[in-house]
């Protein structure tokens, strides 16, 4: 599934850039250079998209970028001595299925089969089944 948001950017004085996205509370985010900061923008709108279909919640719609105001923005946003030199708007789209296989929250059930006396010892000790076999598993894969 892929989303697609309008995002304004500001470039500031020392070449940085501030990003917002406006049909996500203004979320915000920034880079050090134009490059870096469209990656932060699809990185912070794959997070908060979702963190909000694991919630179940909706995803919010995506606005018109005709109707994305830089005015309504800096009037909710108070940044004092706010010096930029230029500013756009763009859209981001984000393919949300990469991001929710290398870093989604949804839990997967599984069924394991293991000695009945690592069992008995295991729940003596409070072992926590899901926790040990997560831990084993990312070791396994990073190979740490």
């Amino acid at each position: 599934m892929k989303v697609m948001y309008p995002v304004l950017f500001y470039e500031e004085k020392e070449g940085e850039y501030s990003v917002f996205v406006p049909d996500l509370n203004n979320a915000s985010t920034c880079g050090d250079t134009l490059e870096e900061a469209m990656e932060m923008a699809e990185d912070l709108i794959a997070g908060l998209v979702l963190d909000e279909m694991e919630e179940g919640n909706k995803i919010p719609s995506a606005t018109r970028i005709e109707k994305v105001s830089f005015k309504k923005l800096e009037s909710i946003v108070d940044i004092e001595g706010w010096d930029y030199k230029s500013k756009f708007k763009t859209y981001i789209i984000v393919d949300i299925g990469v991001y929710a296989e290398k870093w989604g929250k949804e839990l997967v059930k599984k069924t394991v089969n293991i000695p009945k006396w690592i069992n008995t010892k295991a729940e003596s000790l409070k072992i926590n089944f899901s926790k040990t076999l997560e831990e084993a598993l990312l070791q396994k894969i990073y190979k740490k």
